[in-house]
């Protein structure tokens, strides 16, 4: 009889990309300056296109830090970035401008009751944002708005015993 591997639910880093991804897909129509939530939200490499020639959203979990831990759980500070990025010379004619509606926008949806976050979850802050032009090895342009935030993680593991 073949091994039975349990299927688990994803890490709870992974739930808090695709939950923030469910908050930018909440930015359409009104009380909102852009429809970005109905644009490319890229949360894994699968989800980029090879050559991206329009407005995109990145959610990055760039840092996990540990806090404190025991046998059975760990707390730790969990660094994100969201990115929202807009190439010049396309078919955006105010892309700078589309960046800062942009980051009001995602400013908005970010601003969250720690009721709302995936469980294990204990806080949820916005630390910084900023705007910014960077130009990639090709030479292509893009008109950049990124916020980077931290979220408080409490995670709870089983022990694992020698057999």
């Amino acid at each position: 009889m073949a091994d039975q591997v349990a299927v688990l639910a994803e890490p709870e880093t992974w739930q808090l990309v695709e939950f923030l991804a469910s908050r930018i897909r909440l930015i359409k129509g009104d009380g909102f300056r852009t429809t970005l939530g109905e644009g490319l939200i890229i949360l894994d490499d699968e989800d980029a296109p090879a050559n991206i020639d329009t407005a995109a959203t990145a959610i990055i979990v760039d840092r996990i830090s540990g806090a404190s831990a025991n046998r059975v759980q760990a707390t730790s500070d969990v660094g994100v970035v969201i990115e929202f990025s807009v190439p010049r010379n396309q078919d955006e004619a105010r892309p700078t401008r589309l960046v800062h509606r942009a980051r009001k926008d995602l400013m908005r949806v970010l601003m969250i009751d720690v009721r709302e976050l995936p469980k294990g979850f204990t806080s949820f802050e916005v630390v910084d944002s900023q705007l910014a032009e960077v130009t990639d090895d090709a030479g292509h342009s893009s008109v950049v708005a990124q916020i980077t935030a931290r979220a408080g993680l409490t995670e709870l593991f089983q022990p694992v015993t020698n057999p």
